[in-house]
């Protein structure tokens, strides 16, 4: 069952340091640690607007990509399509509808691990769901000190399944074995995961999923987007303690082979976008996505020491070759091997230099990377570049009485040169980035606070802004002339969290999140003619918004609500085409029985003008889903959901899509069983 302080956790994100020192009422000790605000002895303190997935809601959700798991988090929207291959997203007005260099202003981690990825109308982010554990999303760019620059949107910190997530207290192993099945798009999935701790110091972790992915469809029936690919997707992970030492390993990849698959995969083959274009084509597509981590780590009992250093390798790769159709044939440029390489080299330590009365953690970290963007077809829509970036930052996080006070510094230096294929220009770009940060929180009683930040944040061109001189049919020139965006962020809330209102022993939480975001030179595409280039800076553009959430567990009533409103222009007072729909969430539940649990989701989307588009319309869409789950009897360990997505088959398209429409109702079934 889950519990409603899960829910209240999932709403505040802020927690006093003294209710992780000393007993506390349940609501507050079940207030889940933020992992990825801080060191996680004091992160939830830290004034930001936060949401976390957790495993329960995940199972609720049954997702079957991350689009669905990211589509419930107020402040962010899908900017990709319906497909598993389609996804990308938007925060808070940052990140372009579709198209290359569209999650610059947005880090995604899996594991603690930068994935990014920019191939036209690829989409940008590849992850089995079933591996997931939780998903954290950090508004805003407080977090660019820890994870890097350019987050001016936030960052989208992903975590997998630990060999803890698996084993039942008392037992030294112990697993779960899942089937499901999706009407839209049409998928058949099968996993196993299992993991092990046959000693105090040693735990493994094995699992293994498959996905067959097939077509996508709208409310009337017709295919949108053809996926057509079986998904072998593997995970390893092993830690060994050895007393003040630790090892870690990890290994994650994604593999899908797609047959006759639509090469976009955000809008399908769109026959007649353009005059006499016959559809993008289909092919044989192979998408993998690797992530492999190696962890030193050293905590002694000196408080001032609690250092790892991690080694990682990244690489996302799409190769794609004709189909069998020839009627469907993909332009030859758009053909061949992409890859991105990522090593990344981290250390960083966590000093812990409280004194009598207050808490204080300094986090100082030092960082080197080469991103490799290869390909093996020369097209100018792709162009190869080496990237190598180094940083290092500091995160002072101190809790004194009532105030928590959290100041940042981050400095990067980032070289980014055109490989000899690219022949517009081989001119190089190399910047500099100081970014500092400042936030604080109040707690004015027990169940009150206020916070504020204000930070400053730069994110440097992509290499797709730099030397892209092509895309579709239009021939653009190169900009090796642009300068890095420059966002200046200020933040304000109130939270709320208090028990006892309306029944013994009921729950109930509020958040209240302002900001505006002031941003100099400002990268937008032109999608204008040679001589013209690609990308531009715009002078100046402002982004201001809010988000309220709300929540409430009494009686085995879970309740839950938010709304997200974001505004945008530019210098000229013309909208951003960024934009996302402002929303109504709602979500509630019921625990009927100790083995069966009800419950509902609906979003509400004001419609919203596109710049030189028609206008996109709000809609509303709704999900029903039920759990049952036995609580004893030899099918104890045995839990089955089911889900109905868009239940009234809705016909709508979100203003950060290119096109659409969105896929129609969606029916899921799964059975999960543990041992």
């Amino acid at each position: 069952m889950r519990s409603g302080p899960t829910i209240l956790a999932i709403l505040m994100g802020t927690t006093p340091l003294a209710a992780q020192q000393a007993p506390a009422p349940e609501a507050i000790l079940l207030d889940p640690i933020v992992l990825r605000a801080g060191t996680e002895r004091v992160a939830s303190s830290v004034p930001q607007s936060v949401t976390v997935v957790d495993q329960a809601a995940l199972d609720d959700l049954a997702p079957g990509s991350i689009g669905d798991v990211l589509a419930q988090v107020p402040g962010v929207s899908n900017t990709g399509g319906a497909g598993f291959f389609g996804q990308g997203f938007n925060i808070r007005g940052f990140g372009s509808s579709g198209t290359a260099a569209s999650e610059a202003g947005i880090v995604q981690l899996i594991d603690g691990e930068r994935k990014y990825f920019e191939s036209y109308r690829q989409g940008s982010l590849f992850v089995e769901p079933d591996f997931l554990k939780r998903v954290e999303v950090l508004r805003g760019p407080g977090s660019s000190t820890l994870y890097g620059a350019g987050a001016l949107g936030g960052v989208i910190a992903m975590e997998t399944i630990d060999a803890g997530d698996l084993i039942a207290e008392g037992r030294t192993s112990g697993g779960r074995v899942r089937l499901g099945y999706a009407s839209n798009p049409d998928t058949g999935f099968g996993s196993v995961a299992w993991g092990w701790r046959p000693t105090e110091g040693f735990e493994a972790v094995t699992a293994f999923a498959y996905r067959h992915l097939g077509d996508t469809k709208a409310p009337d029936g017709t295919t949108t987007v053809r996926s057509n690919s079986d998904t072998p997707n593997l995970l390893l992970k092993a830690r060994q303690q050895m007393g003040d030492h630790y090892l870690e390993g990890s290994y994650l990849q994604m593999e899908a082979r797609g047959d006759n698959q639509d090469f976009n995969q955000l809008e399908g083959a769109q026959p007649g976008l353009f005059p006499g274009f016959t559809g993008w084509g289909v092919g044989d597509i192979l998408t993998r996505d690797q992530t492999t981590r190696l962890v030193w780590g050293y905590d002694p009992a000196n408080p001032l020491i609690d250092a790892k250093v991690t080694l990682s390798y990244s690489n996302t790769i799409k190769d794609v070759r004709q189909g069998d159709d020839p009627d469907e044939p993909i332009l030859d440029s758009l053909l061949g091997r992409r890859d991105y390489a990522l090593w990344k080299l981290r250390g960083e330590n966590v000093a812990d230099i409280s004194g009598a009365g207050y808490g204080h953690f300094l986090t100082v970290g030092i960082e080197a990377s080469e991103q490799d963007r290869s390909s093996t077809t020369l097209a100018s829509s792709h162009p190869e570049a080496m990237t190598r970036q180094a940083a290092v930052y500091a995160l002072s996080e101190l809790d004194f009485g009532a105030l928590t006070v959290n100041t940042g510094l981050r400095y990067t230096r980032q070289k980014t040169e055109p490989k000899d294929s690219v022949t517009v220009t081989d001119d190089s770009l190399s910047t500099n980035a100081l970014e500092p940060q400042i936030a604080a929180m109040y707690r004015l009683t027990d169940q009150w606070s206020v916070f504020g930040s204000a930070a400053l944040v730069k994110r440097v061109p992509t290499v797709d802004e730099l030397y892209d001189s092509g895309t579709g049919r239009i021939i653009s020139g190169a900009s090796p002339d642009l300068t890095e965006e420059t966002g200046k962020n200020i933040e304000i809330g109130v939270s709320y969290a208090g028990t006892d209102l309306f029944a013994t022993g009921d729950q109930a939480a509020v958040k209240v999140t302002l900001f505006r975001n002031h941003i100099d030179d400002m990268i937008i595409r032109t999608n204008a003619p040679f001589p013209n280039p690609s990308y531009v800076n715009v002078d100046r553009a402002y982004l201001r918004g809010g988000e309220i959430e709300a929540s409430y567990a009494g009686g085995g009533w879970q309740l839950g609500a938010s709304v997200s409103v974001v505004q945008g222009r530019d210098q000229d007072g013309t909208d951003l085409d960024t934009l996302p729909n402002n929303r109504l969430m709602m979500q509630a539940s019921y625990q009927a029985t100790p083995s069966l649990r009800l419950g509902a989701r609906s979003t509400l989307a004001a419609g919203r003008d596109k710049p030189e588009a028609d206008r996109r319309s709000g809609y509303g869409v709704h999900d029903i889903f039920a759990t049952w789950a036995p609580q004893s009897g030899v099918v104890q360990g045995t839990e089955i959901s089911l889900g109905i997505d868009n239940v009234t088959d809705r016909d709508y398209v979100p203003a950060t899509w290119l096109t659409g429409p969105a896929p129609g109702r969606n029916v899921k079934l799964t059975l999960t069983r543990s041992f």
